[in-house]
């Protein structure tokens, strides 16, 4: 199936392709990535994860923004007709990220431009948050702060490192097929927000992308029912 705007996150495609995300999943648990993909886990849209859209959506242009505003009434106090708090707080998360040259130069480029290829010889699907051919790839992300988080028998790592964001990135840069620079431009949470681009270098992105190969007919057995997840 051609993948599109319209269809990228629909079960069809979810079915016909990988992600980053279910990739993610499958890493830190394999019965949840499989309950997400066929339809008996619902994860639900957390307060976290509409902030986040909300600054996603405000980058990717007015359209989209009126956009999500207007599908998500919830996030408006029906009484004053103000955005609720924690949206007021994303407004100045926009303004802190508005306010650096560099960081606005980085969100330069195509927003959500899709991309399928294969990694493997299995089907996967992107969406790049920002993308400017020929120069670089940049995915936004808001995240609590910028402190290192523990993960069971891995100890600490990076923020970075724990949401697994450059094994998501060299996905994005397989399926573009350029080897382009890769770039997260992340937005805390904090009062006031921080701000920081993050260039994941080259050889970190070919580690996880072999990382990942090794993976892949293991995870594949699980989805294809030949492994319990």
């Amino acid at each position: 199936m051609k993948v599109t705007p319209e269809n990228y996150y629909s079960p069809e495609a979810n079915k016909a392709y990988w992600s980053a995300s279910f990739v993610k999943e499958m890493f830190d648990c394999p019965n949840r990535a499989m309950g997400d993909l066929n339809g008996d886990y619902e994860r639900g849209n957390s307060t976290a994860l509409l902030v986040g859209s909300f600054v996603d959506s405000y980058f990717e242009g007015e359209e989209s923004f009126a956009k999500f505003i207007e599908e998500n009434p919830g996030i408006v106090n029906s009484r004053t007709g103000e955005f609720k708090s924690d949206f007021n707080k994303a407004l100045l998360m926009i303004a802190r990220a508005k306010s650096d040259p560099y960081f606005m130069e980085m969100m330069e480029g195509e927003k959500q431009k899709i991309f399928t290829g294969e990694i493997g010889g299995i089907p996967f699907k992107c969406k790049l948050d920002v993308y400017k051919k020929g120069e670089r790839i940049v995915d936004l992300k808001t995240v609590k702060d910028f402190e290192s988080m523990y993960r069971k028998e891995e100890g600490r790592l990076s923020f970075a490192e724990y949401w697994r964001w450059p094994l998501q990135m060299a996905i994005y840069q397989h399926l573009e097929g350029n080897k382009l620079p890769c770039y997260l431009a992340c937005i805390t949470k904090q009062d006031p927000p921080d701000i920081a681009v993050i260039e994941i270098p080259q050889h970190v992105l070919d580690a996880e992308m072999e990382i990942l190969l090794e993976k892949l007919p293991y995870f594949d057995a699980i989805r294809q029912g030949v492994i319990e997840a």
